[in-house]
């Protein structure tokens, strides 16, 4: 009978516990309030920060660089400030100041109290100046001094902004860079399939591990940007670089890495209320099909290019302003936007007003 009583209320003692440790797993993990991400403390605790936010979205860019600044003397501790400082170079440089924008970011880069994702945008954002703004002064501004200076010494444009990506991807690893990377290689994959010879195909084998390498880096970025307001505007630009390089590969034959109209497609859907974007995606995604197809999608480029010229949807983009300085071929994308204006004539006349001569 002792027994019997002693086990009642070992069991009930057993139970209660169980009950209470419920009770306290789900207090934690459900009715706590979700933690407060660093973007959204500072646009609560910072009301300059959170005004130039709206200024920039709206394209007010020399306003929100003033605003930027008074947030900035507001900062608390290197994160706020690398952030606030990144917000101000952004503002210069998309309100056509790059050349006051680069010496900032490069300040940035070169302080390790600030977090190393602060410091690997700011690489890219130098990186992504280059493409838009396409200028031989912007290129000096850039490369004048170390380790910029390392990255040009043999002459070679194109190596020069592998390596500049290079050095964002060694401070940490974002998806836009790890894909002009393995764009350089992709490229370099094409050109080396016209050779002969078993050393150029040891050349392509090891070159198409590392662009394997930088599309996992990529993949893994996306994955990691999931719960980041900031980053996730990203999303439909990882997308279409992705695009591009299976696109060199699918022109070699090589069609292991995924179909680049489906990943162009995925980017497209995600694009619709970022014309930056979609520009870009639109312009690549026309190319691939141009040198993949030729005539035989012509009906399907001109489709695509069609916002190009009718109406001025993109008229303000940094893809128009690329393609306006492209006329040198600095870029490399020559012989590709004429192979469109070949192909789609309303396009040719769209450059004319750009300046080309066809």
């Amino acid at each position: 009978m002792e027994q019997n009583t002693f086990n009642r209320i070992l069991l009930i003692l057993l139970a209660s516990v169980f009950v209470i440790g419920t009770v306290v797993f789900v207090y934690y993990n459900f009715s706590q309030k979700p933690q407060e991400s660093f973007y959204q403390s500072l646009l609560g605790k910072n009301e300059s920060f959170a005004y130039a936010e709206g200024l920039l979205k709206s394209g007010k860019y020399s306003e929100a660089a003033d605003h930027y600044r008074l947030a900035l003397a507001e900062a608390e501790g290197y994160k706020e400030e690398g952030q606030l400082k990144y917000k101000i170079a952004i503002s210069l440089g998309e309100g056509n100041n790059p050349l006051a924008a680069v010496p900032l970011l490069k300040e940035i880069i070169a302080n390790e109290n600030y977090t190393p994702t602060i410091r690997a945008y700011s690489v890219q954002q130098i990186g992504h100046f280059l493409y838009s703004y396409n200028s031989e002064e912007l290129k000096n501004e850039v490369f004048k001094d170390e380790p910029y200076r390392s990255f040009i010494a043999d002459g070679d444009y194109f190596a020069a902004r592998r390596k500049l990506f290079e050095y964002g991807s060694s401070i940490y690893p974002l998806g836009i860079p790890e894909l002009r990377i393995a764009k350089w290689y992709s490229e370099e994959i094409l050109r080396l399939q016209k050779l002969d010879g078993d050393e150029n195909t040891q050349k392509t084998d090891e070159m198409k591990d590392i662009v394997r390498q930088k599309i996992a880096n990529a993949d893994r970025y996306l994955t990691s940007i999931v719960t980041d307001e900031q980053a996730r505007s990203y999303v439909a630009e990882v997308l279409y670089r992705k695009a591009n390089v299976q696109a060199d590969l699918y022109l070699t034959g090589d069609k292991n890495l995924g179909d680049p109209e489906e990943t162009y497609r995925k980017s497209l859907t995600i694009a619709t209320l970022r014309v930056g974007q979609e520009s870009s995606a639109k312009m690549y995604y026309a190319m691939y099909l141009a040198r993949m197809y030729g005539e035989e999608r012509s009906e399907d480029i001109k489709n695509i290019l069609k916002d190009f010229y009718v109406g001025n949807k993109y008229a303000s983009t940094n893809t128009v302003r690329s393609i306006k300085g492209e006329k040198d071929g600095k870029l490399g994308l020559k012989s590709d936007i004429l192979l469109l204006a070949r192909i789609d004539t309303s396009f040719g006349e769209f450059l004319k007003s750009l300046g080309w001569k066809l």
